[in-house]
């Protein structure tokens, strides 16, 4: 599973935790506020920082161990077998086609700009999962508060947004350029190695979800800002 789709599901786990513990504010004469929200602040900030940690040392790693682990675009071939060897002689393959994949491999002596490109997609992306969960907790302590919209969450949604949109592609390109590199490194041929053979580069394969939910972000924020100046122009009216 890839770091974006790790960080989706658990913004959507933190939202269903959020979402059954709304509207469960502190009753007069109460002592704590609800129990949910401040564990969802509370995991969030710490899930915060172990992304941070371990962001740190995949990079420090990257440099300095000897290898290191990436997705690397490949090919897949079709089985070759010699026919007087199969153990079945009545099936073949009429007609197909290729199709490429990726391979999470862990690889060792890779040129420097590739290491860099390594360690700028795990920069990149704990950048985005930390802003994500920060969003997360703050939102999580705001949902039991008496002003749920005085602390100015829109801004936080709107840098959110644009850490999704933005950095979670350009993770995604960090990634994908270190992958096509790594496969040139690893198979590409020698020119003239074999005559009449040229070697392929694959193709780039582009999710762009990020920008979904980044401009979902987004919305959300200008939907925050609304509930700011509602309660704004309504402080002290009831």
């Amino acid at each position: 599973m890839d770091p974006f789709t790790i960080v989706l599901l658990a913004m959507l786990g933190f939202a269903v935790l959020l979402v059954a513990g709304i509207g469960r504010r502190r009753l007069p004469g109460a002592d704590r506020p609800p129990l949910l929200p401040r564990l969802v602040a509370g995991a969030a900030l710490l899930g915060a920082a172990i992304t941070a940690l371990v962001a740190i040392v995949a990079i420090v790693l990257t440099f300095v161990g000897d290898r290191v682990t990436l997705s690397v675009p490949v090919v897949a071939a079709t089985e070759t077998v010699p026919i007087d060897l199969r153990a079945s002689t009545e099936a073949s393959v009429v007609s197909g086609a290729t199709q490429q994949t990726s391979l999470h491999l862990a690889v060792s002596g890779l040129d420097t700009f590739t290491l860099v490109l390594v360690a700028l997609q795990s920069a990149l992306t704990a950048a985005v999962v930390i802003t994500v969960l920060i969003m997360i907790a703050k939102l999580a302590r705001q949902s039991i508060s008496h002003t749920p919209f005085a602390s100015k969450l829109s801004p936080l949604f709107l840098v959110s947004g644009g850490a999704v949109a933005i950095g979670a592609m350009a993770a995604q390109f960090a990634g994908l350029l270190a992958g096509v590199r790594a496969h040139e490194q690893l198979y590409f041929l020698r020119d003239g190695a074999i005559e009449g053979v040229a070697n392929t580069p694959p193709t780039w394969m582009i999710e762009v979800w990020p920008i979904g939910v980044g401009l979902v972000l987004i919305v959300i924020a200008r939907l925050m800002r609304g509930g700011e100046r509602l309660q704004r122009d309504t402080a002290g009216l009831v």
